[in-house]
C-alpha cells in the first residue's frame, strides 16, 4: 500500500488518501471574509503561482509569505475583475489592497501614471475613470 502521493499544486508529498499536501490544503481552505472565491479557482491560481519552490505574486513575481497575515507580502487571492469569483490570481497583500476595486487593466494604468508622475510628468486623469470602484 502507498504511503503518500504527489500534491497536484506544489508536487509536495501528501497522504495517499488526501488530494493535497497540508500546506496547499490550508491555502485552498483559507477563509476570507471579504471575498467569496470558489475552491477550484483557488486551486488554479495556486498552480499558476507555484514556481517549483514558492508561490509568486501575479503582479510582481515576488516570493510570497504564507504564514504571517501582517506581512505586506502575505499570499492573498485577488479577483482580476472585482467580484468575478472564478477569475482570480495569487497576489501580495499590499498589492491586493492597493488594487482594491479596480480591474487588472485599471490598476496597471494607475500604477503607470504614478510612475510617470514620480518622473515629473503630469498624470492623465482619465486613468482614474474606474468602472468597478465602490466606496
Amino acid at each position: 500500500m502507498k504511503n503518500s502521493k504527489e500534491c497536484p499544486i506544489c508536487r509536495g508529498s501528501t497522504h495517499f488518501l488526501a488530494n493535497y499536501c497540508k500546506r496547499c490544503k490550508k491555502l485552498i481552505d483559507r477563509v476570507d471574509m471579504r471575498a467569496k472565491i470558489n475552491k477550484e479557482a483557488r486551486i488554479q491560481a495556486l498552480k499558476r503561482a507555484w514556481d517549483g519552490n514558492s508561490f509568486r505574486c501575479y503582479y510582481t513575481g515576488i516570493k510570497l509569505v504564507e504564514n504571517n497575515h501582517k506581512d505586506p507580502l502575505y499570499l492573498t487571492f485577488d479577483h482580476r475583475i472585482p467580484r468575478k469569483e472564478d477569475d482570480i490570481v495569487v497576489a501580495a497583500a499590499i498589492l491586493n489592497d492597493m488594487k482594491s476595486d479596480m480591474d487588472e487593466n485599471e490598476f496597471k494604468a494607475i500604477i503607470f501614471q504614478l510612475a510617470e508622475h514620480f518622473k515629473g510628468k503630469e498624470i492623465d486623469e482619465k486613468a482614474f475613470e474606474i468602472k468597478f470602484w465602490k466606496r
